[in-house]
């Protein structure tokens, strides 16, 4: 169960100006995350002499919240609100996974308004348009309207797909369980629990901003 900061009812403290204006920070919290947030500012994969005493590709998330001194309070905010894990596996992960998500985060933050998120500012429309130009960047071939007839199986494992008389062949297919219905290629592992909530006034303490 996430406590109330963990599901970002809160305005979450992304940037070191945040982090000073929050009142879910303690003082002497706010100078280690401030000192967190600048050491990520710095922090580069390719060069090892931003990494500091630890290494980020064999130490752990958590061996840097204990460095830097960050609480359990702290580690929410960055793990679940920024990082957007939906569990604490990260923590004994290597730091460098959890790094690139945070950088992802904070460099999005005022790109396009005070959001570092494009949905849903231009509505359903950019889901599919984000896809297309992301699989046409990679040199792939994005099909709209076009009906899936057959899911192709050789020895067992799924190839591609058939439309009409046409194949696409692929080393993996992705897709929603009804595509394979009555296939047996399906099995559940896990459910997740969303919540939409719909409030007729601005959270209290967020400064009405538009992302929380």
């Amino acid at each position: 169960m996430f406590s109330k900061e963990k599901l970002g009812i809160y305005k979450v403290p992304t940037t070191p100006t945040d982090a000073m204006s929050s009142s879910l920070l303690s003082l002497f919290q706010k100078k280690n995350i401030i000192s967190f947030y600048n050491f990520l500012d710095k922090f580069d994969k390719t060069n090892p002499s931003t990494f500091g005493k630890l290494d980020p590709n064999t130490n752990t998330m958590q061996d840097y919240f204990k460095k830097f001194g960050l609480d359990e309070n702290s580690a929410d905010f960055l793990g679940h609100a920024v990082a957007m894990y939906r569990d604490d596996a990260y923590l004994t992960r290597p730091a460098i996974e959890t790094f690139e998500r945070l950088q992802l985060f904070v460099d999005s933050m005022g790109k396009y308004g005070d959001s570092p998120f494009l949905y849903p500012i231009y509505g359903l429309g950019g889901l599919p348009e984000s896809f297309s130009r992301l699989c046409a960047i990679h040199g792939g071939t994005y099909m709209l309207n076009t009906k899936v007839d057959e899911i192709l199986v050789e020895n067992g494992k799924c190839v591609g797909i058939r439309s009409g008389e046409e194949t696409a062949k692929a080393p993996m297919v992705i897709c929603d369980p009804s595509y394979v219905a009555g296939m047996n290629k399906t099995k559940v592992v896990g459910k997740v629990v969303r919540a939409i909530c719909l409030l007729d006034k601005p959270i209290p303490n967020t400064k009405d901003v538009p992302s929380i």
